[in-house]
């Protein structure tokens, strides 16, 4: 066997394993699903700035989407927060704080749900924080016991609560990303390797790709549960 022939060989062998079909696998998934929110971010974005000056309260609803489409690295994201910011302050200008408040919570909501390993927009979250605690204490005491208390006290009790951080647990957001992973990349070796590459179904590496997506799957799901 000739030396261009042995490497050919080996070559062909390399991609013939599972390991080399799931790196490709997870190659395909992470490529196409980082297009997919990067394209989607855009797409919310444009659709806000065409609503933005006729249908502002329906604006606010696709900046929302922008900065649940976080892409780290990226601006807009920030640039949503900002649009979604200065409209709040036209709103309490304008003597609406309810509007303006739901603004805020809505602004604050969507970096805790764009959240994952780590909590992006935190700035963000500080800012709402402060100012929605200063806006609910501006309102009218609900109950005798606030009424006794200055307008000081109610902010930093408004602000203390709001502060309170429930991130997620480490450990089941990491399995949670395993299994999300682990189940994608498994559905691809099904497909590849199931398959003979005349189109034969081939029941035995089908049936421990299959399992493996099982697996993963309900790993996946508990960890959604669990995080």
């Amino acid at each position: 066997m000739t030396p261009h022939s042995e490497t050919a060989s080996m070559n062909k062998n390399s991609w013939e394993s599972p390991a080399s079909w799931m790196v490709l696998a997870m190659a395909v998934v992470v490529l196409s699903t980082g297009i997919k929110i990067v394209w989607n971010a855009y797409g919310e974005w444009n659709r806000a700035q065409a609503l933005e000056n006729t249908d502002p309260d329906k604006a606010m609803e696709h900046y929302e989407r922008v900065i649940h489409w976080h892409v780290p690295f990226l601006s807009l994201s920030d640039q949503a927060a900002e649009k979604m910011w200065d409209y709040a302050a036209d709103r309490e200008q304008q003597g609406d704080v309810e509007q303006a408040l739901n603004t805020l919570r809505v602004l604050r909501g969507a970096f805790y749900a764009a959240r994952s390993f780590y909590t992006p927009g935190k700035d963000w979250i500080g800012r709402c924080n402060e100012k929605i605690a200063a806006l609910m204490a501006s309102k009218p005491a609900y109950s005798e016991t606030d009424r006794n208390k200055s307008y000081d006290e109610r902010q930093a009790e408004y602000l203390e609560l709001l502060s309170r951080e429930r991130p997620p647990h480490a450990g089941w957001a990491v399995l949670t990303e395993i299994g999300f992973w682990g189940w994608v990349a498994c559905a691809f070796l099904v497909i590849f390797k199931g398959f003979s590459p005349k189109g034969a179904f081939q029941t035995r590496p089908a049936l421990r790709w299959a399992g493996g997506w099982l697996a993963c799957y309900g790993l996946w799901i508990w960890g959604l549960f669990r995080v």
